[in-house]
């Protein structure tokens, strides 16, 4: 167990930080985390072992929102004399939870909404209560990081208002980052030692809008490879964490081709590939066909690239045409993974109210159909990268007894040998596969 450390009052106290949900999410807990540490605090594994609990929430699904609720009633359960903070996107639906009859349940002694989330970097946990004002400060910086590859918030908010998704009322307008202030937390990140750091955001394509002398999510990737490659390319990279389709047309193309640091994998916020369906969902400002497209185009420039998605299935009016024509683009694009989600409804949205929704078991079958479509992909994936000389893989946890990461495109590695492990991108080669992953030799 660690040791607690003493605040200038000569009282010891600890935290405990439980994260769901986005990469934003594992970023701004891990703000938090620093703040606290630099008040004094020491973050525990253990929630029965600390005074401070913190539930960072995830609302994206009822599932989430679910999540949260049921993290509170077993955080209060582990550790009922703590201080039991909720934040994230599910903490402004909280209150309006209605449990049913006898069902357990727990409330927290604060209630954070995600709009007032940073207000937890600026003052000691210890003293926070639920009548403070909250701020809407989204000025978020970190210097380390809990994993092994760091994730750097470029943007914050969205106002594209998807018809299903309850993100713009809990994370409010976009909000961008200066491009110096991204670099310099890259250069600390690699200066400590990350060799990967994934760029993230709530909607990259929306980086700049509220601060165009900043230019969008290219004009930032320009800039922090010219200014990163000099110094770290070929022993470190960054990755992409989510891009709209409509990024990538000609221009977006051109940059990822001679971009150094990039590394040959892409994460697509698809959703679905029926124009009809896009256009319910309010993301009718691109198709599968653009989409499939630029991925053969962005095939030339990346012979052998990861690439995966985000897809929603069962979304109300979704016919089996709809289906059939997804099942088809799935089967069509050279996919190496993707998040499939059964669609949930989410207070508030217009597609709550929309007709044609369809009960919980026929999406959840739906998504298992496309789920096993896009496990055929992976298998090919995977058995393509048995074909490669040579790979780069970052891993988890170089202090881990057994040595994996993931290599340039996204595939999980593991290593049959025990290399000395290093903070640096390290050389291999596959000879194998062990279960999902793919088993590599170190090669230097």
């Amino acid at each position: 167990m660690k040791r607690r450390p003493q605040d200038s009052k000569g009282a010891p106290w600890a935290f405990y930080i439980e994260t769901y949900g986005c990469k934003v999410n594992q970023y701004e807990s891990q703000a938090l985390r620093e703040a606290w540490e630099n008040r004094g605090g020491v973050e525990h594994d253990r929630p029965e072992d600390a005074d401070i609990l913190c539930v960072n929430s995830c609302a994206v699904t009822a599932r989430g929102e679910r999540d949260a609720r049921n993290a509170v009633f077993r955080l209060r359960r582990a550790a009922p004399k703590a201080k039991l903070i909720l934040t994230g996107c599910a903490a402004q639906f909280f209150a309006a939870h209605k449990p049913r009859r006898g069902a357990p349940a727990s409330i927290p002694d604060i209630c954070c909404p995600q709009k007032h989330k940073a207000s937890l970097l600026l003052r000691d946990p210890r003293e926070l209560t639920q009548d403070m004002p909250g701020t809407p400060l989204d000025d978020w910086r970190i210097t380390s990081f809990k994993r092994a590859r760091p994730v750097v918030k470029v943007q914050n908010g969205c106002d594209h208002c998807c018809t299903f998704c309850v993100v713009p009322f809990t994370r409010g307008a976009p909000v961008s980052r200066s491009r110096e202030d991204v670099l310099a937390e890259c250069v600390r990140l690699f200066e400590a030692g990350h060799a990967e750091i994934m760029l993230s955001g709530i909607n990259l394509r929306l980086y700049g809008k509220n601060a165009p002398t900043v230019g969008d999510f290219w004009d930032l990737l320009v800039f922090l490879d010219k200014n990163l490659a000099p110094e770290f390319a070929g022993r470190a990279r960054l990755r992409i964490s989510s891009l709209d389709p409509a990024q990538l047309g000609t221009r977006g193309l051109d940059l990822l081709a001679s971009c150094r640091m990039a590394c040959p994998h892409l994460h697509l916020s698809l959703q679905h590939a029926s124009s009809a369906v896009l256009r319910r969902m309010g993301r009718g400002h691109y198709t599968a066909q653009d989409a499939a497209d630029a991925v053969r185009k962005l095939a030339r420039i990346w012979p052998t690239m990861g690439l995966g998605a985000d897809i929603l299935v069962g979304f109300p009016g979704e016919t089996e045409a709809d289906l059939d024509e997804l099942l088809d683009f799935v089967r069509e694009v050279p996919f190496s993974y993707a998040h499939v989600f059964p669609w949930s409804s989410r207070p508030g949205t217009p597609a709550a109210g929309f007709d044609g929704q369809m009960p919980v078991a026929a999406r959840k079958a739906r998504a298992v159909r496309i789920r096993e479509a896009v496990a055929g992909k992976r298998a090919i994936f995977l058995q393509k990268q048995l074909g490669l000389g040579h790979m780069l893989v970052a891993a988890d946890n170089p202090a881990s007894s057994v040595l994996k990461g993931v290599n340039e495109f996204y595939a999980p590695c593991v290593f049959r040998d025990e290399p000395t492990p290093t903070a640096s991108l390290m050389p291999a080669r596959p000879v194998g596969l062990k279960g999902e992953a793919v088993l590599v030799e170190y090669f230097p």
